[in-house]
């Protein structure tokens, strides 16, 4: 992209009308309310392997929403802890519970309406 193009496409105004404009494809890309589905792909031997694992976590009957990942070593990570890998999906739901302890909680002890 030449520089004037730049310019011309990164003002507010662009960028306004690029997110209107492009808004309805994303939400219908969106996944259902707490399904979270990862993607890994590889090329083996001249075949194409597209490994789709999709997972629906809850906590106390209550989804857990986000992004959540697998690499191809199968190691489970989470956006909002981006630098943390763990070998189960559990373990990285526990650590979630221990790193946002009042996303779990409620003044009744048991936990809100979104996690």
């Amino acid at each position: 992209m030449k520089r004037d193009e730049l310019a011309r496409d990164s003002t507010p105004e662009s960028l306004a009308e690029h997110v209107d404009r492009n808004a309805p494809a994303v939400r219908q890309e969106q996944h259902e309310h707490g399904v979270m589905e990862s993607v890994r792909e590889a090329t083996y031997r001249g075949h194409h392997i597209v490994i789709r694992t999709s997972y629906r976590i809850e906590v106390d009957g209550v989804p857990v929403e986000g992004h959540l990942g697998v690499t191809n070593d199968g190691k489970v990570h989470y956006h909002a802890v981006p630098n943390l890998s763990f070998a189960s999906a559990v373990d990285l739901v526990k650590q979630l519970i221990d790193t946002f302890p009042e996303d779990f909680e409620t003044q009744h002890g048991g936990h809100g309406e979104e996690h």
